[in-house]
C-alpha cells in the first residue's frame, strides 16, 4: 500500500516520469549498499528475533508519511527519505524469514512450502494496490498511509505466535567482512544459483515495468487512483495463478529449464504492454508478467535453500535480495529515463526484445543451467 501511494504521490508532486524512476532506486539503494550485512545479521542472530524487530520498525515510516501529507508538509524528498528507512527495515527481514524457512519444513517440501509463502506475501501484494487506490479516491492519500502504518500490528503479534526457535544451526555466524565475502564466494563456486542471478540480473534490467505504470494510468488509459491500483494489483494475480501452478505440479526437478522458460515468456509479456492501448489489455499483460515473474521467484529461492549449508542461508538469501533490488533500482532509472525519452509504450518494447535476447544469451553460456535437476550436486 505504501509503495503504491507513494508512486502516486510522487507522480502527483511531480508530474515526472524520471522522480518516478528515482523513487524505485532510492528504495533500493539501501540493499544495493548494505544488504550483504542483512544476510549476516540472518546468520549471526535469533531470526525470529529479527523477524519481530523489522515488523515493529516497519509502523513507523507509514505513520510518518501519513502525518507529513495530513498536515501538507510533504515533498518528494521526504518519500525518498522514508523510503530508505523502509527499505533499511526489509533489508533486516527479508534474509531472515527465507533462512527461517528451511528451519521448519523438511527439504522434500521446502518448494511448497516456499510457494506457500510466496502467496502469502502475494495475496497481500493483490489487495494492497487495490486497498489503496481506492483509499486514495475515498479518505485521501494521508488517511491511506495511516492504515498502512496501522496494519503492521497484526503481522507483529502473529510472529509473536511463533514459538520455533529461530537460532542459525552450528557455530554463530560472524559481524564481519570476512562473513560477506564467505558468502559472496560461495555463489561464485555455485554456477548454478550465479546464473539464476544473472539471469534475473538482466531480464529485470530491461524489463522493470512498475516504475511506469502510474504514466500508462495517467497519461494513455487516462485512469484514476483506481484504474492504477488495478494495474498494480494485476501482477499479484498473475502471481497468485503461478504459485497455484506450482503447488498444482509438485516438484520439478528440471528447475534451470522452468526458470529459462518463464524468462521468455516475461519478455513476451513485456511487448504485450508495450502494445496495449487499452487498460483491460494491460492488465492481461502484467498478468502474465506476475505468472513467470512467480515461478522464476520460487525456482531462485528454492534452489539457493537447497545448495547452500544453513551456515551460509541467510548471507545467500541476501545475496537473492541485494540482486533483485540492485536491479530493481537500476531498472527503475533506465525504465524512467527510457520513458521520458521515448514514452512507456516503446520502453515496453525494446525491454521485450532485449529480455528475449538476454535469457538465449544465458541459456547458451550457462548450459549447467538447463541441465540442473533437483538432488544433483551440480554447482
Amino acid at each position: 500500500m505504501r509503495s503504491v501511494a507513494s508512486l502516486y504521490q510522487v507522480y502527483r508532486l511531480s508530474g515526472s516520469s524520471f522522480q518516478l524512476g528515482l523513487t524505485g532506486f532510492f528504495q533500493a539503494l539501501p540493499f544495493i549498499v548494505f544488504g550483504l550485512f542483512g544476510g549476516v545479521l540472518a546468520d549471526a542472530f535469533d531470526r525470529r528475533r529479527l523477524l519481530l524487530l523489522a515488523q515493529a520498525l516497519n509502523i513507523l515510516p507509514g505513520l510518518a508519511l501519513g502525518l507529513l501529507t495530513a498536515t501538507g508538509k510533504i515533498h518528494v524528498f521526504h518519500i525518498y527519505a522514508l523510503g530508505l528507512v523502509s527499505s533499511f527495515v526489509q533489508l533486516i527481514s527479508w534474509p531472515a524469514r527465507s533462512a527461517f524457512i528451511p528451519q521448519v519444513v523438511p527439504e522434500a517440501h521446502l518448494l511448497n512450502a516456499i510457494t506457500l509463502n510466496s502467496m502469502a506475501q502475494q495475496a497481500s501484494v493483490l489487495c494492497a494496490p487495490l486497498i489503496a487506490g481506492s483509499l486514495i479516491d475515498l479518505i485521501g492519500l494521508e488517511h491511506a498511509y495511516l492504515v498502512d502504518a496501522s496494519l503492521a500490528v497484526p503481522g507483529l503479534l502473529a510472529l509473536l505466535a511463533v514459538r520455533t526457535s529461530g537460532k542459525p544451526e552450528g557455530q554463530r555466524g560472524r559481524i564481519d567482512l570476512k562473513s560477506v565475502t564467505e558468502g559472496l564466494f560461495f555463489v561464485w563456486r555455485q554456477r548454478v544459483i550465479l546464473s539464476l542471478f544473472l539471469l534475473d540480473f538482466g531480464v529485470t534490467l530491461v524489463g522493470f515495468y512498475r516504475p511506469i505504470l502510474p504514466v500508462f494510468a495517467t497519461d494513455i488509459f487516462r485512469v484514476g487512483a483506481t484504474g492504477l491500483g488495478a494495474l498494480y494489483a494485476a501482477p499479484a494475480v498473475g502471481a497468485m495463478l503461478g504459485f497455484a501452478a506450482l503447488l498444482l505440479i509438485g516438484d520439478v526437478r528440471r528447475k534451470g529449464v522452468l526458470a529459462l522458460g518463464a524468462a521468455l515468456v516475461f519478455g513476451a509479456g513485456l511487448g504485450l504492454l508495450g502494445f496495449s492501448r487499452t487498460l483491460a489489455m494491460a492488465i492481461g499483460a502484467v498478468l502474465i508478467l506476475g505468472f513467470t515473474d512467480a515461478i522464476s521467484v520460487v525456482v531462485r529461492r528454492t534452489v539457493v535453500q537447497l545448495l547452500a549449508p544453513d551456515a551460509l542461508r541467510g548471507r545467500a538469501s541476501s545475496l537473492i535480495t541485494v540482486f533483485a533490488q540492485a536491479t530493481n533500482a537500476l531498472g527503475a532509472l533506465l525504465a524512467g529515463s527510457a520513458a521520458a525519452l521515448m514514452g512507456a509504450p516503446y520502453t515496453m518494447l525494446c525491454g521485450s526484445v532485449l529480455c528475449i535476447l538476454i535469457v538465449l544469451a544465458i541459456g547458451r553460456a550457462a548450459p549447467e543451467l538447463a541441465r540442473y535437476r533437483s538432488g544433483s550436486s551440480t554447482g
